[in-house]
């Protein structure tokens, strides 16, 4: 099921909801305003980078950089 993030333009709270179809129309969890805007998420992908050939790089660009200490994505 698709989530998608929504900022409200009333409190500037950010909210996720669950969008069965385009006729839904959420609103703000904080403070009920139906004035919201759609953000741009990143996707969330379930695998490793171990299988990866050193060329690919980390999830930071940088070959073996995840998980290290300081890396943007130390796990």
């Amino acid at each position: 099921m698709p989530i998608f993030e929504y900022q409200c333009k009333n409190c500037g709270a950010v909210n996720e909801f669950i969008i069965f179809g385009s006729d839904e129309h959420p609103g703000c969890k904080t403070c009920r305003s139906t004035d919201l805007v759609k953000l741009m998420s990143a996707h969330s992908t379930v695998g490793s980078s171990a299988s990866l050939p050193d060329s690919v790089g980390g999830c930071c660009g940088s070959p073996n950089s995840c998980g290290a200490p300081g890396s943007c994505c130390g796990g």
